[in-house]
């Protein structure tokens, strides 16, 4: 008898954790790298702020999701989703051939270009072509599209001019202080950070066209159906335009 009570004891603490378990809500690993205004940073408090920020939240909240940002290196992003290390990527992230054969993208959400940025007092003309006959050296960030295109303008004779650093921020310290001669990175990434350090200017025209998208693990048709759904929502309710608005027309 003592046992079988033991057991019924044992059996009820069982489901009890169980049940438990299953009201808990899954927290899911968001993935960015924060050194990417006005898509995501950081604000003086260390709250996570910008466009792919607001969509993000307004996905989640369209799905009953909890969510907890991971800032990470950008080149490391798509590894870490791979391995189970993230659930989703949202990080000005640029939908290209080589990583569609290893994550799911949602729909585009985003219209972006690359652009050259170099000193305010830069007084040479060039254009893409000349780059590599004038020896520039060139500042990009790791594992970005931006790095992809300075590697094709630069050629194997001179990639040795190809400067790649882990956060965009560096990017633009490494400009202004004179190491390199020119920076490629998208468009509103070096209007913003123009406007808040100074001392640079955009070189030229918008020279790509991309379509930013969320990532998520290979396979995962779900959670592409339910964020393309919910990014249908966000344009059809005139939030889009809202929050393009406030990131984008300062």
């Amino acid at each position: 008898m003592k046992k079988r009570v033991v057991l019924l004891a044992v059996l009820m603490l069982c489901l009890l954790t169980i049940s438990a378990c299953a009201g808990e809500k899954e927290v899911l690993k968001v993935g960015t790298e924060a050194t990417f205004p006005p898509f995501e940073s950081q604000d003086e408090d260390g709250n996570y702020i910008g466009f792919d920020m607001d969509v993000i939240a307004f996905i989640a909240e369209d799905n009953g999701w909890e969510y907890e940002i991971v800032n990470i290196a950008f080149d490391t992003l798509i590894d870490k989703l791979e391995k189970g290390d993230l659930d989703i990527v949202i990080a000005a992230m640029t939908i290209d051939d080589e990583r569609v054969q290893r994550v799911d993208f949602s729909n585009p959400y985003y219209d972006a270009s690359q652009i050259i940025i170099v000193r305010e007092e830069e007084a040479r003309e060039f254009g893409l072509d000349d780059i590599a006959a004038m020896d520039l050296k060139i500042a990009v960030q790791m594992g970005t599209t931006g790095a992809e295109e300075a590697q094709g303008i630069l050629g194997d004779d001179k990639i040795h001019n190809l400067y790649e650093f882990k956060r965009a921020n560096e990017v633009f310290t490494e400009l202004l202080s004179g190491r390199v001669d020119l920076a490629i990175i998208d468009q509103p990434v070096a209007q913003k950070y123009i406007a808040e350090m100074g001392g640079m200017k955009i070189h030229g025209a918008p020279f790509t066209e991309e379509k930013f998208g969320i990532a998520v693990q290979k396979g995962n048709k779900d959670m592409v159906d339910k964020i393309n759904a919910s990014l249908e929502k966000l344009v059809s309710s005139g939030e889009y335009q809202a929050l393009y608005e406030k990131w984008f027309d300062e």
